[in-house]
């Protein structure tokens, strides 16, 4: 089984972030870059094509594998 799960927090500016666990382990985060533009670079905060396509390559290998895939959406508890 292939389990994401999706936390979505917001801070005081109401600005979501997320973060993505993926068969409970850290896997990616998404976040405002409104603070500090200048790190907003693939290099640095955002999530690359490549990183994305290893993430669908994941899931593409359960799938054949004939795993179940549950994707689960939850708010952070420090809301």
């Amino acid at each position: 089984m292939m389990e994401v799960k999706i936390i979505k927090s917001y801070d005081e500016n109401d600005s979501r972030s997320e973060e993505m666990y993926i068969n409970e382990k850290f896997a990616e985060s998404a976040y405002p870059m409104c603070e500090c533009p200048e790190d907003a670079t693939l290099e640095r905060d955002l999530i690359s094509c490549s990183r994305i396509a290893k993430l669908m390559e994941l899931a593409y290998i359960a799938g054949k594998n004939g795993e179940d895939f549950i994707v689960k959406f939850e708010n952070s508890e420090e809301e």
